[in-house]
């Protein structure tokens, strides 16, 4: 054997999967930051613009992004790569799968239902799909967090979510 394959910790067929994952991840990151700085400053009074969320998501997408490309290139140690294979056999790839359609039903569902609405919702099938037993507590918990976090931005923070149907009196 030489000494060229045996310093490759990698095995044949995998050397561009990571590579690719952590480029188009890099990608994605770039991507929101362009669509965040496309978004137009107004001039208001509040310290907090609407760029700011979206800066700041593209920014840590970036970051992550630059270390796992990083890491991509750089390699894994054969005791690594061979446990990454391990685990993406016994991987049940139906939840993810099934929590991918969930993500964008939710995504579509956002306008018309509403923000608090389709969050609970969400959250209550998330859990049921992770494998929770509780769907009462699952729901009560999903409502009180989409309202915490509706009320947060909606009504403290003045950044505007879609009320949906039913909307809050409060």
């Amino acid at each position: 054997m030489s000494t060229q394959q045996e310093a490759s910790p990698e095995a044949p067929g995998t050397f561009w999967g990571p590579r690719v994952a952590a480029l188009l991840f890099l990608a994605a990151g770039v991507i929101v930051l362009g669509w965040a700085f496309a978004i137009p400053e107004r001039a208001t009074d509040q310290d907090v613009g609407p760029r700011a969320f979206p800066l700041l998501v593209g920014a840590g997408l970036c970051v992550s992004a630059a270390i796992s490309v990083t890491q991509a290139f750089r390699g894994a140690d054969r005791e690594q790569n061979e446990q990454a294979h391990e685990e993406a056999r016994l991987t049940d790839w139906r939840p993810v799968a099934v929590l991918l359609a969930l993500l964008v039903g939710y995504l579509f569902a956002l306008s018309p239902l509403g923000y608090w609405q389709s969050t609970a919702v969400l959250f209550t099938l998330v859990a049921r799909i992770l494998g929770s037993a509780r769907p009462l507590r699952d729901a009560l918990v999903g409502l009180v967090l989409a309202l915490a976090v509706y009320f947060l931005f909606d009504r403290l923070l003045g950044i505007h979510l879609p009320p949906g149907i039913i909307r809050l009196a409060f």
